[in-house]
């Protein structure tokens, strides 16, 4: 980490809750780094900002984070946060939650977010496990994947949440790793800029449950396995792979950046796609559209008193 950084950071932290209680190698410290320096280059006042947590390992994040916070029950941090954008239009809310927490106990919450359009950025943590509770199988537990509960593999099919956000009409979608920790950031401080719910799923790790139980077991191993389960989708970084790569040696041949990075033994068709998946411009969140409405009322009123 950049000196830089280490310092944009530390403002932005509860210096009196720490150390976390996250493992070593835990994904989620990056996430909360990605977080404060994203609303750091947006110019936001922590003050006006909002992080909403639930229960799991991510909804620590909230007790460790410089903003109004509010640590909720499992699965109920959207409809906190519905509240709260409700009755505050004008604050930033951020609502951070775990795969199990979002998509499982929280699903009916998260969905009518989405419905809503409610003013929010959410930020799930994808690490394929229940990883507070002791390992279970969670939503988004790939087929085949071992957890304490599906000891033999998991059978049933992993939770699309892209899918789910499309059709429940989120406004902005992205889908982001903790091995792209600068495209990570660049997603939160675009998610930012949306008008309504924005929701970006970032792909983590969980190496002490989930990776020992399926040859994982090493933080960064499990990290950079990240670079072959996911396939970028900027176009400007696509028409670069296409691009040659000149070495230094004018001997040397030139060749496509592609066939360079090429994985092994990984379908394009099976590699996930991260960076913005969809965006629906123009739309309004709905704590203004409630206050537009309640002001042509109040106008309505008014101008009723004024004629009698």
């Amino acid at each position: 980490m950049k000196v830089q950084t280490s310092f944009i950071i530390k403002e932005y932290l509860r210096p009196e809750m720490l150390p976390s209680t996250w493992c070593g190698g835990c994904g989620l410290g990056i996430i909360m780094g990605a977080i404060a320096q994203a609303v750091h280059f947006k110019g936001l006042d922590k003050d006006n900002v909002a992080m909403v947590s639930g229960i799991g390992c991510t909804g620590r994040m909230s007790g460790y984070m410089d903003f109004n916070t509010i640590h909720t029950t499992h699965g109920r941090a959207p409809a906190f946060a519905t509240g709260l954008k409700m009755a505050r239009p004008e604050m930033t809310v951020l609502t951070v939650m775990g795969d199990g927490d979002a998509m499982s106990i929280g699903g009916n919450h998260l969905i009518h977010a989405m419905r809503r359009n409610i003013g929010m950025v959410a930020i799930v943590v994808n690490n394929s496990v229940y990883g507070l509770t002791g390992g279970q199988t969670s939503p988004t537990t790939p087929i085949g994947g071992h957890t304490t509960t599906a000891q033999s593999g998991s059978f049933e099919r992993p939770m699309n949440l892209e899918a789910l956000a499309r059709t429940a009409g989120a406004a902005f979608y992205a889908r982001a790793t903790v091995n792209h920790t600068a495209a990570l950031t660049k997603l939160i401080e675009r998610a930012l800029d949306v008008s309504g719910f924005a929701l970006v799923e970032i792909i983590s790790n969980c190496h002490v449950l989930f990776g020992k139980m399926n040859q994982m077991a090493e933080a960064s191993k499990m990290i950079a396995a990240m670079d072959e389960d996911t396939q970028r989708t900027n176009p400007t970084l696509l028409r670069r792979a296409d691009l040659p790569i000149r070495l230094t040696s004018p001997e040397s041949p030139s060749a496509p950046v592609h066939e360079l990075t090429e994985m092994e033994d990984v379908e394009d068709e099976s590699r996930t796609w991260r960076g913005v998946m969809f965006e629906r411009k123009g739309s309004v969140d709905l704590s203004k559209r409630y206050y537009d409405m309640l002001g042509k009322i109040h106008a309505q009123q008014r101008a009723a008193e004024e004629a009698n």
